[in-house]
């Protein structure tokens, strides 16, 4: 029969292994919440200097690179001694970096202040920074199958709904009618200039919806498609978009990744 002295050496046995257990526990999630953290402040360091190189670039296309800026509403004229504009010497900055660099979208009060991408396929930057850095992030990018990319008669971006705030989960805040009333229009510059982009829909769709149709039959079936989206938007947006516009999707999962939150908006000409 054991004695009271041998329970009380097992019992204390056992309190050290659970102990050691949720010790290693400890430090095994306390290590992994550090990767997490560093792989976020990774890609957060390198976007945040991506950031300034084209504040400073884009400041002289009208003061800012955000959605309130100063400039004109549509696209900003180039010089008239035939240098480039502020946002080509951007895009040819930024394809020095990354070959697949076409355009850069800042919306005002959110983090959104990025490079857009578009590579031969839809993956890759999924799961890659803009200077090709493995990281959970990724960076923004256009639908593939657009050959004319951000000069498409519907532009797609994709980007992650990020937890720490990043990438295109700013896009989240659209949902609100006070924000909404507070930023109608956002900026994105391209190799051809340096445009206001006007909101006309804000919706939650699934990611099979047809608001990703990437082209159109002709004015009626475009007109049609407008029309649709609108309908589904949750702000009466009140904006009229014509046969001749070209429009742009920015779209992020929501809900747990099983839905999609789209900003369709048109671009503004001079």
């Amino acid at each position: 029969m054991a004695t009271k002295w041998t329970k009380k050496r097992r019992v204390r046995r056992i309190q050290a292994v659970i102990f050691l257990i949720a010790l290693a526990v400890f430090l095994f999630s306390g290590y992994q919440l550090l990767t997490i953290y560093l792989k976020y402040k990774q890609g957060s360091d390198e976007y945040d200097k991506l950031a300034g190189e084209a504040a400073k670039i884009l400041s002289e296309a009208g003061g800012t690179t955000g959605a309130g800026g100063t400039g004109n509403a549509g696209k900003l004229e180039g010089t008239e001694n035939g240098e480039p504009g502020p946002w080509e010497e951007l895009y040819n900055l930024m394809r020095q970096e990354n070959e697949d660099y076409v355009g850069w979208i800042t919306i005002e009060d959110t983090e959104i202040d990025y490079p857009i991408v578009q590579f031969t396929d839809n993956d890759y930057y999924l799961a890659h920074t803009f200077a090709g850095t493995e990281n959970a992030a990724g960076t923004l990018f256009v639908d593939s199958n657009l050959p004319e990319g951000l000069e498409s008669k519907h532009a797609i971006v994709y980007g992650h709904n990020m937890k720490d705030g990043s990438m295109f989960a700013g896009l989240k805040k659209f949902r609100e009618d006070d924000f909404y009333e507070g930023h109608k229009t956002f900026r994105v510059s391209t190799k051809t200039g340096f445009y206001t982009y006007e909101i006309f829909s804000v919706s939650v769709i699934s990611p099979d919806s047809d608001t990703y149709t990437l082209g159109f039959a002709d004015d009626a079936e475009f007109l049609d498609y407008i029309a649709r989206m609108k309908e589904r938007s949750l702000h009466n947006t009140g904006v009229t978009v014509d046969a001749e516009d070209r429009i742009i999707t920015l779209s992020t999962c929501v809900n747990k990744n099983v839905d999609r939150l789209v900003v369709q908006a048109k671009r503004l000409e001079n």
